[in-house]
């Protein structure tokens, strides 16, 4: 006969064993867990380390370049041959292996990085918002007469060395009942400052700032370099459509554009810019561009070329990070071969 107290002990222990189990179960689930949630942030970091590494690299072999290669009226002239022996111009071949143009031209760098070169010459100063062609930019982005004269006369108001109040302008009185930080009364940095303005918000939308900031710059403007211009600074400054502006891409293409006359003969306008204000080459002063695609804004370093300095070939003045416009591409245009 069966002992009714042997088969409940036997129900216990198998009872106890599957409760066992299951706790075991849980935990290795548990640990499971922990594993693949670490090993997806070990993963994650590596991205990020190579993606920072892939940019920086970028970043630096562009500088190389920059600092080793010659110019035409386009851009940086790419040599497979390095050249470090004094040559003269006679000796140098008219034409590179390829070129890297510096007028925000998108390419391919390494490690899927996105990169583009502008020349700062080619852009309008913030610096100097009294000038013709800044008002000329708002304009061409839509910003009526009433906001355009108020938004120069407080950058005016922010950069200069004063404290006197321009009509429609903003001195430290105004910053301070507002709870703003006052104007320095100097220089801006970078483009970016230009958020710092009293009322920047409600004269420019962010789509408008989004598209317009790229296109200044801190830099003092000593000419005009259409060779180098994005198509919106040439349609601005010209007053002329995307299409008309085009025409000067065109030119460019086959040679610089040197005089002013051959502005009128491309384009038709009138605007009075002497020949002598007109910059064949690109200036010391360049604006790199970097980013990987699908981040939704990129890094811009501002850059001056001294090739005669004393500690470096060249200098970094600015570093920021700006979310992209709505209508801007991320992705680099198609390339047999990658630039770098």
């Amino acid at each position: 006969m069966r002992s009714v107290g042997g088969g409940a002990g036997q129900g216990f222990i198998l009872v106890a064993t599957l409760w066992i189990l299951a706790a075991l179960a849980a935990l290795a689930a548990y640990i499971n867990a922990v594993a693949e949630a670490n090993v997806a942030q070990a993963i994650g970091i590596k991205r990020a380390i190579d993606e920072d590494l892939a940019l920086r690299s970028t970043e630096a072999t562009l500088l190389y370049l920059l600092s080793t290669n010659r110019m035409n009226h386009r851009g940086l002239l790419l040599e497979a041959d390095q050249r470090f022996a004094e040559l003269s111009p006679d000796d140098l071949p008219p034409i590179g292996d390829g070129e890297l143009w510096m007028n925000g031209t998108v390419y391919q760098g390494l490690g899927g990085v996105c990169l583009a070169a502008q020349d700062e010459m080619g852009l309008v100063s913030i610096n100097q918002p009294r000038a013709p062609h800044f008002a000329a930019l708002l304009r061409w982005f839509g910003i009526g007469p009433a906001d355009r004269s108020r938004l120069v006369s407080r950058i005016a108001d922010y950069v200069d060395a004063d404290h006197a109040l321009r009509l429609g302008g903003a001195e430290r009185f105004a910053y301070q009942r507002a709870g703003l930080v006052p104007p320095p009364n100097w220089i801006m940095a970078t483009p970016i400052e230009m958020k710092r303005v009293l009322g920047m918000d409600q004269l420019l939308g962010v789509d408008q700032q989004r598209s317009l900031f790229p296109l200044l710059t801190s830099r003092p403007l000593t000419g005009y370099n259409f060779n180098t211009m994005p198509l919106e600074v040439v349609g601005a400054i010209l007053e002329v459509d995307r299409e008309v502006a085009n025409a000067i891409f065109d030119q460019r293409l086959q040679a610089p554009v040197r005089r002013s006359e051959q502005l009128r003969e491309l384009t038709g306008s009138a605007v009075d810019i002497p020949d002598e204000g007109m910059l064949q080459l690109p200036s010391d002063f360049v604006r790199l561009m970097l980013w990987h695609p699908g981040r939704g804004g990129r890094w811009l370093v501002g850059v001056e070329m001294t090739p005669f300095g004393e500690t470096a070939p060249w200098r970094k003045d600015y570093q920021y990070w700006e979310p992209f416009a709505a209508h801007d591409t991320e992705e680099p245009p198609r390339l047999a071969t990658p630039l770098l």
